[in-house]
């Protein structure tokens, strides 16, 4: 009767340390996986920073925030692995367009817009002549030319930056770009999202989800003509 007692004692012992260990080496898992994570949103929004830093285009002010943007997701994808999709707004009305790029332009004279010269913003390259050049809509900028500006430091106020300033679901990433002002002289990237977590945890952003939010500001080179 005590052998069975001990055998029995022995085998609950047994699984609780199996437990016990399993759960350490999970964590360990996603300690690792989560700090990889972190490094790479990190190097990813430098490398889009760098890429969409590049002098604009005069009549086509969206092609280096989209050059940056596709570099921040090519990055990212290769360390993220399958716990989260970056997310390109192709099915998502509520952001307006395409996940971190402004869609709506205005001509500018010198750093002052233009009245009445709202329009989408161009797909292609179409140069302007004499002092006009095309820019993002004041809206569409992350400093004090936005109206929505009250503070000197405005990062994330751009409507372009609104796909990163919600709620993000879990297993989402959105990489979003900006110019601070026009003509530009800093671009501003946020990726924001959720990683799906490989072990059952809380966070900040719901259960089994590990936050991720990274932005940078960089200095834009001289506008070309």
């Amino acid at each position: 009767m005590r052998g069975r007692r001990q055998e029995g004692q022995a085998m609950v012992e047994i699984a609780l340390g199996v437990t016990i260990f399993l759960g350490a080496s999970l964590g360990a898992v996603q300690l690792a996986i989560s700090a990889l994570s972190a490094e790479g949103a990190q190097s990813a929004a430098l490398v889009g920073a760098r890429a969409a830093s590049g002098a604009p285009v005069p009549g086509d002010p969206m092609a280096k925030l989209a050059e940056g943007q596709s570099a921040a997701e090519t990055s990212l994808k290769s360390v993220i692995l399958d716990l989260a999709r970056i997310e390109d707004c192709t099915s998502d009305t509520a952001s307006g367009g395409a996940c971190g790029l402004p869609t709506t332009c205005t001509r500018y004279v010198e750093d002052r817009p233009e009245a009445n010269t709202l329009q989408h913003c161009p797909a292609a390259r179409s140069f302007l002549s004499g002092s006009a050049s095309l820019g993002p809509s004041p809206a569409n900028l992350d400093g004090s030319q936005n109206p929505a500006c009250h503070t000197t430091d405005c990062f994330g106020v751009s409507v372009s930056m609104a796909p990163c300033a919600r709620t993000v679901p879990p297993g989402k990433l959105y990489v979003c770009l900006a110019y601070t002002d026009w003509p530009a002289t800093a671009v501003d990237v946020w990726i924001r999202g959720a990683l799906r977590s490989v072990v059952p945890i809380a966070s900040s952003v719901g259960i089994d989800a590990l936050p991720v939010s990274v932005q940078l500001r960089l200095q834009v080179e001289a506008l070309t003509s």
